[in-house]
């Protein structure tokens, strides 16, 4: 019995198989000879190496010296005895008869040796695909975010090794919702890992998909503002004497009870308002469904319900018969920038970039902001005040379907606030790497470094208290076994950063690396543009003082004093906004050095930085026709001002 052996590193239950023998082989005659080499054969390393592929062990020498005093020990008729030819060819000898050889093969065997090696090869070129495969991630959803997805997903590809590929398809957020619960696919997703959308999943749902037991996770991780704007001639963009309206007199405008520009309810807000006696208003909304439509709607009867009714909120809703239809954001900009004394509703952002002229609404605590004053703190502040209200719920896997950020408290919140969400499953077991993809995905866009790039749509990051919740949702994610990815940032992880399921900041792809030049470059025209016009004022202003000192040294007469003091105020104006000018170009030529001094350095590997990473900033490059400001510049500059 081979059980319970002695050794540090025996294996206690242990089988020994035999072969059972007659010593006296005399009987057998011819057949002795040929069981002899049967035997010498199955001891042999050829054959002992045979056994590993049965999940069998061979003998070890003491052993395999006991096996061999059998054969030693056999009484053996008059028989010819059996030899063996291997590798090595034995010429004349092989040929012979009793002689078992290596070379002589049927096709049987040779076939099984063959699917043996092409086996073995796949096997290999398996273990090198899975090192090496491509991990994919596809999700869809509401177009709002979908420029920063782009450019997080253009960073993780440039990034990650292995290589991943991850796909947003933008399609508004009805239909990532759509794709999401998968009603008509037994609440399963449809061919979708994420699903993203700035409404919440609706209370029906939320519960369809948890009776068919599936628990849901709002992310979020984006806010941005809605706004209304006007064409009236003669307005300010935004800030001091811009269109005040509070939400009753706005509902009034776009139910068409209130129908023009010189009512006395504006009028009322706006005493220094110059319209045309019966100018018509014209209303602009959105068609086809429009989660800005639902966002107005939602704080229209939030600010004001006695007006704006409950069955006047939604993305689609029936409006008046005279007012006018706009095909998505575009055209709704467009109808708005031409056509004078018209009103509609758009993102913020998307307003202000193409220079429409924002209405200042009355918020909850009756402050009139335009979003561009209250800026990005009141729209953060809309977040932190849904949460201390109650509105916002604590737990990401509850029912979001109340939640609400508009008409929020706060002296300088922002009134029409939407939050955007990733739509997740919390057990996302079935999506097996996917998962840990999706899992690095959602931490980034939420880091300092992700957060960051928001403003470059218009769309503000989340404050402390949204985003604690985002971080519960990922930690009450149901992982399946898979590798987690980590993140190298402007700290260089030496070995470490080099493995697999690493994103770092330190791969970079020649598109991502030219857009920031691109960019920055950008910013160095602009940047330049503006210190030569506030150059050429200067000069002109100069100008002006001298020609008005002239004057006042050749005027004599007591009439021609009476005009030297009006000359003299044009003066002082002049003295009192030349120096000024000179500061701001004095600072303008300060920060382009520190720029370009920064660039320098990041050029040349930079400080350290976060550890998720640090935003992809290209050293500002020198172009043709803008020589870079370097002191002797920066001093010629200086002196001349």
């Amino acid at each position: 019995s081979l059980h319970n052996m002695g050794g540090a590193d025996t294996w206690p239950i242990v089988a020994i198989s035999y072969v059972y023998l007659r010593k006296n082989l005399t009987s057998l005659g011819d057949r002795a000879c040929l069981l002899k080499a049967f035997l010498e054969y199955i001891i042999s390393d050829e054959g002992q190496a045979l056994l590993p592929a049965y999940d069998a062990v061979g003998v070890p020498a003491e052993v395999k010296a006991i096996a061999q005093a059998a054969i030693n020990s056999l009484v053996m008729p008059t028989c010819t005895a059996w030899t063996f030819e291997n590798s090595t060819t034995m010429q004349g000898t092989g040929q012979k008869d009793h002689v078992i050889s290596e070379k002589r093969r049927d096709i049987a065997e040779y076939e099984r040796s063959t699917l043996e090696a092409s086996l073995a090869t796949l096997s290999s070129r398996i273990a090198l695909l899975e090192q090496t495969k491509m991990t994919l991630l596809d999700g869809s959803g509401t177009t709002n975010p979908s420029k920063f997805f782009w450019e997080v997903i253009s960073l993780f590809e440039a990034r990650a090794r292995p290589p991943v590929k991850v796909t947003y398809r933008a399609v508004g957020s009805g239909t990532g919702q759509y794709e999401f619960i998968g009603t008509d696919n037994g609440f399963l997703p449809i061919s979708q890992d994420f699903g993203s959308g700035d409404i919440p999943i609706t209370a029906s749902d939320y519960q369809a998909l948890k009776g068919a037991g599936h628990e849901i996770i709002h992310y979020p991780f984006q806010m941005g503002a809605m706004s209304i704007f006007h064409n009236v001639p003669g307005m300010p963009k935004s800030g001091a004497g811009a269109l005040n309206l509070t939400a009753c007199v706005l509902a009034k405008i776009f139910k068409r009870e209130i129908k023009t520009w010189d009512h006395s309810e504006i009028k009322a807000l706006n005493p220094s308002l110059n319209a045309p006696a019966g100018q018509d208003i014209k209303v602009y909304h959105r068609v086809q469904g429009s989660s800005t439509t639902g966002g107005v709607t939602t704080y229209l009867h939030a600010s004001c319900p006695s007006v704006w009714t409950a069955d006047l909120v939604g993305s689609t809703i029936a409006w008046p018969a005279d007012t006018y239809e706009a095909y998505g954001s575009g055209e709704m900009s467009s109808k708005l920038s031409s056509i004078p004394y018209s009103i509609g509703y758009i993102d913020s952002g998307h307003g202000h970039a193409d220079g429409l002229t924002e209405i200042a609404l009355e918020n909850k605590a009756g402050t009139y902001r335009t979003s561009l004053e209250a800026g990005a703190a009141g729209i953060r502040a809309a977040g932190t005040e849904a949460i201390a209200a109650g509105v916002m719920p604590p737990s990401p896997l509850n029912d979001f379907s109340a939640v609400s950020l508009h008409n929020m408290g706060g002296a300088d919140t922002w009134p029409i606030v939407a939050i955007s969400y990733v739509y997740l499953r919390k057990n996302l077991t079935s999506l097996g790497d996917r998962a840990c993809l999706l899992k690095a995905f959602l931490e980034y866009i939420i880091s300092d470094e992700g957060q960051a790039l928001l403003p470059a749509y218009d769309a503000v990051g989340v404050p402390n208290e949204v985003k604690s919740i985002a971080n519960t949702a990922l930690n009450s994610l149901v992982m399946p076994a898979c590798t987690a990815w980590s993140f190298e940032g402007s700290s260089t992880m030496a070995g470490t950063g080099q493995s697999d399921h690493v994103i770092s900041l330190k791969r970079r792809d020649y598109a991502e690396y030219d857009r920031g030049q691109l960019k920055a470059r950008t910013v160095e025209y602009k940047e330049n543009a503006k210190i030569q016009a506030l150059e050429a004022t200067i000069a002109q202003l100069t100008q002006q003082l001298a020609e008005l000192k002239q004057k006042e040294s050749s005027h004599e007469t007591t009439e021609d004093k009476g005009k030297d003091n009006n000359n003299a105020l044009g003066v002082a104006a002049i003295a009192m906004a030349t120096p000024a000018l000179a500061v701001s170009v004095a600072a303008m030529l300060v920060t382009l050095r520190i720029m370009n001094m920064a660039s320098a350095a990041r050029a040349g590997g930079g400080a350290g930085a976060q550890m998720i990473g640090s935003p992809q900033v290209a050293g500002t490059p020198v172009s043709a026709g803008v020589p870079p400001l370097d002191d002797d510049t920066a001093k010629g500059s200086a002196q001349e001002i």
